[in-house]
């Protein structure tokens, strides 16, 4: 593990390599994530401006935008919060304002023969009463209306995900409170600047006779200034972040494996122990490697010589008003010098926030226009300008033809091919059945034929006609598929069902229809909530310190909680199933692709499915994959099969027995097995 400890050197520069002649590409490690950084190569005398300017115009852009949106959505919650924030910065001014004012009040009592003014002294304490309890007041309604607020934001920008995320391939690190953050932030921004300006006029207010203001404000600002000028960040600088530190990545993998679709393997397996173990030994290995993001880890890395100096200015204005009570006695009186102490510590104190604030600001607005971005990222699969059907189609089905197709999935190595050189046609209205081993590139045929995917090399034709023209949505709606991917939706049965031809969700005699042909009827007959049960509901429900036999109201209110409806694997398909048989109620359907549905039925409901999806054939072509052989391969009219990504030989099952080939192969070895058991 040598390696990942090197890793753990935060300003380990291993590497620098020009891209242009004015940028360079800056190798960092910074804990367990390797970082490329573009920096930019200028001098102090000749920057480059025109990229500042840029970023600049950039970021305006797409905060005026946020800013719209964000408005638009609660304008009288936000104008509330805003007013809040703003009496939020004046406060401390005001009520530094009092206090000194009360000082000064018991100074000159205490130098003169009358006394303390009383009244006086009396009338600013209740004044300061005053001031905190409007502002208890305040910051309680505005509490309300922030949470209201942030509230319509986050629905907002969950449904612009929510599109851009079915549409487009995301990065998972967007989600809809990086925009609400960097409205808080541009508004925090706003109310701390002006926090300080209002600070400023009370420092130059209350030092005016000595003509001291700007002097002493300037030193008090030093130490803030210099901290933000030698701090590092890249939140603006163009970045490629991967983590890299194994031990890192393992943690990661073998914490997934706590998700509910690992869970029942996990227990069957007895894996627990071993997770757990594997898990703390990579943690051990990682040992004190930061895990922190990078850009954090490159901020709070300063130099020691810039702390040094900030450490050092800090005392400036001490050392001022010292020098000032010594050389000018007269003009400093002990309240003057208190409210000074003071408004030194909250100046520098609001300036941190406003450096801070700026970098969140930075921080957020950068990751709102990836957000933005979204709508500006073309699709994975291009889409086509012609309508479908065409006018003048068949009623068949779908003419489908492969002609020199070659594709390999993303990130598969290049000599690892799924098809390669595939070509044949399907005719409307054909039954097709494609076998072949696993891993012989069936399966992609359904995935290029719905276009999930684009192929490499070559094309596919539908209806004579490139599939890359036609509209997607046109497309898709033609085509009804059931694949052993298929996964059911943590919603009703009922809604399941019904999502196969959406048009139709609220008609239960279709619904019961598809559940009838998927052989799923008797699944809902024995649920208590028949096609209103949810198998896989969303839910937040514990206990906090309370089991369940402890023979309390609050754990037999924890034993009611709703328990998970589970259903066997078959079931589960044949559900999926009666999806696919309420799509056939649309007369949009011009091709069906069954993928390998029936893993988990038994013989008899694997053949009761394959007879239904054959007696609703008409008027579509239909292409079902599968490596077992048995109830259709006697009904296709042509027979595919695959080896190693290429089409090994087709034909009727009579004419390929007769060839002796492949597909004569693995029919003997399935033909066998069953003979073995007789």
């Amino acid at each position: 593990m040598a390696s990942s400890k090197l890793g753990s050197a935060v300003n380990n520069r291993d590497k620098k390599s020009k891209s242009s002649s004015k940028t360079e590409i800056e190798t960092l490690q910074l804990g367990v994530f390797r970082v490329l950084l573009e920096k930019r190569v200028s001098s102090f005398f000749a920057p480059d401006f025109a990229e500042s300017v840029e970023a600049w115009r950039t970021g305006l852009n797409v905060l005026k935008r946020l800013v719209e949106d964000v408005i638009k959505l609660a304008p009288v919650m936000l104008s509330i919060m805003a007013f809040a924030k703003v009496w939020d910065s004046l406060e401390e001014v005001v009520l530094l304002g009092l206090e000194t004012r009360m000082l000064q009040i018991i100074e000159i009592g205490l130098s003169s023969k009358n006394g303390i003014e009383g009244q006086a002294l009396i009338m600013a304490v209740v004044a300061r009463m005053v001031i905190v309890m409007f502002s208890s007041l305040i910051d309680h309604w505005s509490r309300d209306m922030e949470s209201r607020a942030k509230t319509r934001v986050l629905h907002h920008y969950d449904d612009f995900l929510l599109v851009a995320r079915f549409h487009n391939r995301t990065d998972d690190h967007l989600n809809a409170t990086i925009p609400w953050n960097a409205f808080s932030a541009l508004l925090g921004l706003g109310t701390k600047l002006f926090a300080v300006a209002s600070q400023l006029g009370f420092m130059f207010h209350i030092v005016r006779s000595g003509n001291h203001g700007i002097i002493f404000a300037t030193l008090c600002l030093i130490k803030p200034v210099i901290g933000a000028f030698s701090s590092r960040n890249m939140w603006s600088m163009r970045r490629v972040v991967e983590a890299t530190n194994p031990d890192f990545l393992r943690m990661k993998s073998l914490k997934s494996l706590e998700s509910k679709e690992f869970r029942s393997d996990i227990l069957s397996g007895n894996l627990i122990q071993y997770i757990i173990t594997e898990f703390r030994n990579a943690r051990r290995s990682l040992g004190e490697i930061s895990m922190e993001s990078p850009e954090m880890q490159y901020y709070t890395k300063g130099t020691v010589i810039a702390g040094l100096i900030a450490g050092f200015v800090g005392d400036f204005p001490l050392m001022y008003y010292v020098a000032i009570s010594l050389l000018q006695p007269s003009s400093m009186s002990l309240s003057t010098i208190a409210s000074l102490q003071q408004s030194a510590i909250l100046l520098r104190w609001l300036f941190w926030n406003v450096f801070y604030q700026a970098n969140e600001l930075r921080q957020y607005t950068s990751r709102t226009q990836h957000l933005y971005d979204l709508e500006k990222t073309l699709p994975v699969i291009k889409e086509g300008d012609i309508s479908y059907p065409p006018e003048k189609h068949s009623g068949k089905g779908m003419a489908l033809e492969l002609k020199d197709v070659s594709f390999s999935y993303p990130g598969s190595k290049e000599d690892k091919k799924a098809l390669s050189d595939v070509s044949f046609r399907i005719e409307p209205g054909e039954l097709v059945v494609i076998v072949g081993a696993n891993g012989s590139g069936k399966s992609t045929f359904v995935k290029l034929l719905t276009r999930l995917y684009d192929v490499d090399v070559g094309t596919v034709f539908v209806d004579d006609e490139d599939i890359r023209r036609y509209k997607i949505h046109d497309l898709r709606k033609s085509i009804a598929t059931l694949t052993q991917e298929h996964l059911l939706f943590p919603l009703s049965i009922e809604e399941n069902i019904g999502l196969g031809y959406p048009e139709a969700m609220t008609n239960v005699d279709l619904i019961n229809k598809a559940a009838q042909m998927g052989g799923a009827e008797e699944i809902l007959d024995q649920l208590n909530n028949g096609a209103k049960t949810i198998l896989d509901p969303f839910s937040i429900q514990y206990g906090s310190r309370v089991e369940e036999n402890e023979g309390t109201e609050l754990s037999a209110a924890l034993k009611q909680l709703k328990k998970k409806v589970e259903v066997s694997g078959g079931e589960r398909q044949r559900l999926v199933a009666s999806r696919t048989f309420m799509r056939f109620n649309s007369e949009d359907i011009k091709f069906v692709a069954v993928d390998e549905p029936s893993s988990a039925l038994d013989p008899e409901g694997e053949l009761q499915l394959f007879n239904n999806l054959r007696e609703a054939r008409d008027g579509k072509t239909m292409i079902f994959v599968t490596h077992r052989f048995g109830h259709l391969t006697k009904y296709a009219d042509k027979i595919l099969c695959m080896k190693d990504g290429k089409v090994a030989e087709y034909g009727s099952h009579a004419e390929l027995l007769a060839k002796k080939g492949e597909y004569h192969k693995m029919y003997k070895i399935q033909a066998q097995a069953f003979e073995s058991l007789l």
